[in-house]
């Protein structure tokens, strides 16, 4: 199984591979010895790692075998696209159950390459385990753009008070896709297109690598990658930059499908839907303006960096706190749910 696995992706890996090289990042050694060997040129290397779980955070009968690869690839590039870093090389661990089809791991790995092509990046090896439970674990690293003649990231603890908010796409629409998926009952009154609309958004994400590299090359110093929700992440964001935020809730965008689909929720959904692997970055205004051009996406800004004492909220338009019931994710809370 392993040797077929590692066939079906070689042709595609090797080009990926030239790809890197002329990056400045070379494959020593790839799949098949104790452990993959690569180098890479002058600036920072970072790396990350996420793991999808089965009845967790997939149903394979819902996302299909090849969405199951790309999202596990891309929950992984969109980390390192936060940073403002390109990715390279990714080792990939399966915890597999006895009565899985080869047919069906072959296509997650087409998957995999699928993402891996949009996003850059290459497989170098892993490893393979028995589990009761069907898993798959990405270790992806990944290295920093130089600007000028220094290595730039993109980091949560860099937000300053007056700093504005922003961030890239509509959010919710996986949260959205999310509830379809779950059951929920408005999906047959949906057009197809529509429920296809939110559907892809929760299997099927674009992380923005390219666009965190413009970022940074624009001299933005503070992101993140919203995957647990934009409240949720904008605490965490806040709570390492030691700053508070305001955020305007007409400002946060959602585009019309989910505003159709959700009339009362909407706002929910792009407040915390979760898993939208969209940017969220700050930026003083007159790099803001810099960022806006630079970025190849829409960019929509939201709120205000503020003091710590501010805490995180969500304002009207007459600039008085509202409550949003978001239900951002959280791995150990049994109302969280996944797909």
């Amino acid at each position: 199984m392993i040797d077929r696995l590692a066939k079906s992706i070689e042709t595609r890996n090797n080009s990926l591979a030239s790809a890197l090289e002329a990056q400045g990042s070379k494959l020593a050694l790839g799949i098949g010895d104790d452990a993959a060997v690569w180098s890479t040129g002058s600036g920072l290397t970072v790396a990350t790692t996420d793991t999808m779980v089965e009845g967790s955070h997939f149903f394979i009968d819902q996302i299909g075998w090849r969405n199951l690869g790309w999202k596990a690839i891309s929950t992984n590039t969109s980390d390192v696209g936060a940073m403002g870093c390109r990715p390279t090389f990714a080792l990939v661990t399966l915890g597999l159950r006895r009565d899985l089809p080869v047919n069906g791991l072959v296509e997650m790995y087409a998957g995999m390459m699928d993402a891996l092509e949009y996003s850059g990046g290459l497989i170098a090896g892993g490893d393979v385990v028995k589990s009761p439970v069907f898993f798959v674990t990405v270790a992806l690293e990944g290295q920093s753009v130089t600007i000028g003649e220094k290595a730039h990231l993109l980091r949560r603890d860099k937000a300053k008070p007056g700093d504005l908010i922003a961030v890239t796409g509509p959010l919710g629409c996986s949260g959205g896709g999310l509830r379809l998926a779950l059951g929920d009952n408005r999906s047959s009154d949906l057009k197809k297109e529509d429920s296809a609309h939110l559907n892809r958004a929760h299997f099927h994400p674009y992380p923005k690598v390219s666009e965190g590299i413009a970022l940074a090359r624009a001299g933005v110093k503070s992101a993140m990658d919203i995957s647990d929700g934009l409240l949720d992440d904008l605490g965490k964001l806040c709570k390492e930059s030691r700053v508070g935020a305001i955020i305007r809730a007409s400002d946060v965008p959602a585009d019309a499908t989910l505003r159709s689909a959700f009339p009362d929720d909407w706002l929910a959904l792009a407040l915390g839907g979760g898993e939208d692997y969209e940017l969220l970055f700050t930026a003083p205004a007159e790099i803001m303006d810099i960022a806006v051009r630079a970025v190849d996406a829409p960019i929509s800004i939201v709120g205000e960096i503020h003091p710590a004492s501010t805490g995180v909220i969500v304002v009207d338009d007459s600039d008085s706190p509202i409550s949003v019931a978001t239900g951002g994710w959280d791995h150990f809370d049994h109302n969280s749910q996944s797909s």
